[in-house]
């Protein structure tokens, strides 16, 4: 198989800190992340799963006959 050298691509200054800032970003936004996941364990609501067989069952319910039969 033939393989030719690479490509050079040509990298300012500018482009470097670019990369930094976003990297800066994203671990930053990680962060916050894990912090808020660590709050809301702490939080004294327990978390319920969400069903939405249940959801469509309960608003089924919650309407009339002719709003079923899309009258209303």
């Amino acid at each position: 198989m033939i393989r030719r050298p690479p490509t050079m691509i040509p990298m300012t200054e500018m482009d470097v800190q670019q990369v930094s800032d976003a990297i800066t970003r994203q671990r930053a936004a990680k962060l916050a992340k894990k912090q808020g996941t660590t709050q809301a364990k702490t939080s004294s609501t327990p978390i319920q799963p969400y069903h939405h067989a249940e959801e469509a069952k309960k608003k089924r319910e919650a309407m009339t006959k002719d709003e079923r039969l899309g009258l209303r």
